[in-house]
Order: structure tokens, then C-alpha cells, then sequence
């Protein structure tokens, strides 16, 4: 129950970060995420794009790029 606690902050953290960015390379969300392991913030994104909340567009040598889908920018803001 505590996981699932703990991804739903996560995941409540990454959408505020994407929210008031225009996107972030995984690296640079990962950094502004230091108390998540690097698995926990790969499984919300892993979700969130696999669901539709996030595009994650890779930028080349394992570089992604990950931003808020419109419809859910508007929503995020508004949480």
C-alpha cells in the first residue's frame, strides 16, 4: 500500500514539474526527483506515457524527452 502511496506522489511531482515547464529531458526529471530512485521515476513515466498523460520522444543515444500532453498540461495546472 505504501508503493502505491509513494507513486502517486510521484507521479502528482512529475506532472507539477512538467506543468510548468515545456518539457524536460528524463535525465533533467530524474535530477529534480533526488529522493525517487531512478526505477520509481521510470515506472510513473513508463505509466503516464504508456496511458496518455505524457509524450516521451526519444532525442537520440538514449536520450528521451518528456513533456504533458496538452489536454493534460490544462488539467495539471488546474489540480
Amino acid at each position: 500500500m505504501e508503493d502505491m502511496a509513494q507513486q502517486s506522489n510521484l507521479d502528482r511531482r512529475i506532472r507539477a514539474l512538467l506543468a510548468d515547464q515545456p518539457g524536460l529531458l528524463l535525465d533533467q526529471l530524474l535530477d529534480r526527483c533526488p529522493d525517487a530512485t531512478w526505477n520509481q521515476v521510470f515506472a510513473v513515466v513508463d505509466h503516464l506515457s504508456r496511458t496518455g498523460g505524457i509524450r516521451l520522444t526519444a532525442k537520440g543515444m538514449g536520450r528521451y524527452h518528456v513533456e504533458l500532453h496538452a489536454a493534460q498540461h490544462r488539467t495539471a495546472i488546474h489540480e
